[in-house]
C-alpha cells in the first residue's frame, strides 16, 4: 500500500511539471543548506567513501552510515545558533538534550530524503557535483579562478574526505531539487485562492481567561496562617513529609555565580582580528567601567543590552570554559580571554551563592504552599467546568470575580490564522467559531499544555478579502512543504534506521 502511495505522489509531481512545461533534468539546485564549510579534491573522485568516518556511526539509515562527526558539527551550529536566540545562555542538560534530540532527527530524515529522491529517479550527476564545484562555488576561487591548492587546504584543516564531502554535496542538492519539485508542481488551485480570501474577509474577536496553577496562586496566593494551620494536621503533614523525602534534591539550592560578560564572536576567518579585539577590549577594562565597556562592544545581544549581566546560573548551564572560569574567579574579579565555541569571553564575577542543602523544616513551607495551592486551583477548575457543563453562567462569573481573574481580548483576526493571538491557540480558533451570539461562551476550557482558556465571541465580522501575491507564494511554499514532508515520512516509515542512543539521550554527572 505504501509502494503505491509513493506512486501517485511521484506521478502527480511529474504531471504537474509536465502541465507547466518542465522536466525532472531542468530543474537546478545550487542552494546547499547545513554546510558550514565546503571542501572537496576533484583530482580524487575514484576516492568516495559514501560518508564513513573512521569517528563511528552516530545513526545508520538504510546502511548508509551517518558519521559522529557529521552528528557534533550539526549539534555545534544549532547550539550556536540557539545561544544566540536565547541571549547566550543555552546549555543546560535539558536543553542540551533537546537539542541533540533535533540534530538526530535532522540528520536521519536528511538521510531518508536523499534515498527517496534517488528511488524517484532524482539525482545529482558527477558531472554537476563537478560543475558546482569548480564553476558555481566561490569558495576555491581566486580571482575567478578555480585553485586547487585552496580547496586542498580546507579540506586538510577540516578533516573531511573528498567522498565524505561529495556525498554532502550530492545529498543536499538531491533534497534541494526534490523540494523544487514539490514547489513547482503543488500550485493554489482558483478553488483553493477563492477559499482563502473568503476565510481571510472573516474576521473573529474572542475574550478569554487565562487558567493555570501558576497564574492562580499569584491572585490567590496561600496565607501562612493557612499553611499554619494545614501543617497542624496529621495527614497533611505526612503528605508533606513525603513530597519532601521524593523530592528532597530539588530543594537543595546549588553553588551559583552572578557574572557579567563581555563576547568577541570567533569565526574561522577571524579568530586572528577577534583576539586582537578582545585583548584591546581587556586592556580598557583596567580604566574603564565593565558594564559601559560590554554595552559598546560585546557580540552577545542579550547581555548587551544589560550591560553585560547574565545574573545567577549554576553548573551545567554554560559552555565548559565559560563555567570553569567563572566558578574560580573571586568576586570583583575580571577574567583574562576565555575561548569557548563562540569567541572569546571577559568574565567579571559579581557575586556567588554557596550550595545549601535543604532540610524538613527549611522546605515544609514551600511544600505546604504548593500543595494547598494546587488544591485550591484543582477544586476551581471543577467547579468551573460543572457549571460550564450545566450553563450556569451566573456562576461561572462569580467563580472567576472571587478568582480575581479578568478577561483579556484577541482582536479581530481573520479565521485563516493558524493560533488564535494571545492564547496562542488553534484549538481557541476552532472553539471560536463554534460560539454565536446567543450562546457567546464556550461550554468547555480550551487546554493548551498546562494553560487553559474560557473563550467569549465578542464579535465576528466580514470585510473585503483579497489575497496578495505574497500571501500566495507563502500559502503554495507551506502546502508544497507539508506534501513534500508527508512524502519524506512515507518512506521514513518503512525505512531501516538505527541510532546510537548515547547520543541522544541524557548526560550523566
Amino acid at each position: 500500500m505504501k509502494i503505491s502511495h509513493q506512486a501517485s505522489m511521484s506521478d502527480k509531481i511529474k504531471k504537474g511539471l509536465t502541465d507547466k512545461g518542465i522536466t525532472i533534468r531542468s530543474v537546478v539546485a545550487f542552494f546547499i543548506f547545513g554546510m558550514i564549510v565546503l571542501v572537496f579534491v576533484l583530482s580524487d573522485l575514484s576516492g568516495r567513501q559514501a560518508g564513513v568516518s573512521t569517528m563511528g556511526s552516530a545513526a545508520e539509515v538504510n546502511g548508509e552510515l551517518i558519521s559522529f562527526k557529521d552528528f557534533q558539527d550539526e549539534e555545534n551550529r544549532l547550539a550556536q545558533y540557539y545561544s544566540q536566540l536565547f541571549g547566550g545562555q543555552f546549555d543546560s542538560e535539558m536543553q542540551r538534550t533537546m537539542l541533540r534530540g533535533e540534530v538526530m532527527n535532522s540528520l536521519v530524515t536528511k538521510s531518508v530524503a536523499s534515498q527517496a529522491a534517488e528511488k524517484e529517479g532524482i539525482y545529482a550527476t558527477d558531472a554537476e557535483i563537478r560543475h558546482m564545484i569548480v564553476e558555481e562555488l566561490p569558495y576555491f576561487k581566486k580571482d575567478g579562478v578555480f585553485q586547487a591548492d585552496s580547496y586542498k587546504a580546507i579540506l586538510s584543516a577540516n578533516k573531511l574526505t573528498p567522498g565524505e564531502f561529495e556525498g554532502k554535496l550530492r545529498q543536499d542538492i538531491k533534497n534541494q531539487r526534490s523540494r523544487q519539485l514539490f514547489e513547482s508542481s503543488l500550485a493554489m488551485t482558483e478553488l483553493q485562492k477563492n477559499i482563502e480570501k473568503q476565510l481571510r474577509a472573516s474576521k473573529l474577536n474572542l475574550e478569554y481567561i487565562s487558567l493555570s496553577a501558576n497564574e492562580y496562586a499569584k491572585s490567590n496566593p496561600v496565607t501562612q496562617e493557612e499553611i499554619t494551620a494545614a501543617l497542624a494536621q496529621n495527614d497533611f503533614k505526612k503528605k508533606v513529609e513525603a513530597d519532601f523525602k521524593a523530592n528532597e534534591s530539588k530543594y537543595s539550592k546549588p553553588e551559583q555565580v552572578k557574572a557579567s560578560h563581555i563576547l568577541i564572536k570567533t569565526e574561522a576567518s577571524n579568530e586572528a582580528a577577534a583576539k586582537t579585539k578582545a585583548e584591546a577590549t581587556l586592556k580598557r577594562l583596567s580604566k574603564e567601567d565593565f558594564g559601559k565597556v560590554a554595552a559598546q562592544v560585546s557580540d552577545d545581544p542579550g547581555s548587551k543590552s544589560k550591560n553585560g549581566e547574565l545574573g545567577y546560573f549554576s553548573k551545567g548551564q554554560m559552555v565548559k570554559e565559560f563555567e570553569e572560569a567563572a566558578f574560580s574567579l573571586p568576586v570583583g574579579k575580571i577574567s583574562g580571554l576565555v575561548k569557548s565555541a563562540f569567541g572569546f569571553h571577559i568574565i567579571k564575577v559579581t557575586d556567588k551563592k554557596a550550595a545549601s542543602t535543604a532540610t524538613f523544616d527549611s522546605a515544609k513551607n514551600d511544600i505546604a504552599r504548593k500543595i494547598l495551592s494546587d488544591e485550591k486551583y484543582l477544586a476551581f477548575i471543577k467547579g468551573v467546568e460543572t457549571d460550564l457543563a450545566a450553563s450556569s453562567m451566573e456562576s461561572v462569573i462569580a467563580k472567576l470575580n472571587a478568582g480575581k481573574l479578568s478577561w483579556k481580548e484577541t482582536g479581530y483576526f481573520d479565521i485563516a490564522a493558524q493560533v488564535a493571538p494571545g492564547m496562542n491557540s488553534a484549538q481557541a480558533i476552532k472553539a471560536g467559531l463554534e460560539l454565536t451570539k446567543a450562546n457567546p461562551v464556550s461550554r468547555k476550557l480550551v487546554r493548551e499544555g498546562d494553560v487553559q482558556f474560557l473563550i467569549k465571541l465578542k464579535d465576528i465580522k466580514t470585510e473585503s478579502g483579497d489575497l496578495k501575491a505574497q500571501d500566495q507564494d507563502m500559502l503554495e511554499k507551506q502546502k508544497s512543504m507539508e506534501a513534500y514532508q508527508a512524502w519524506v515520512d512515507s518512506f521514513k516509515k518503512t525505512a531501516k534506521i538505527q541510532t546510537n542512543a548515547s547520543l541522544t539521550s541524557p548526560q550523566q554527572q
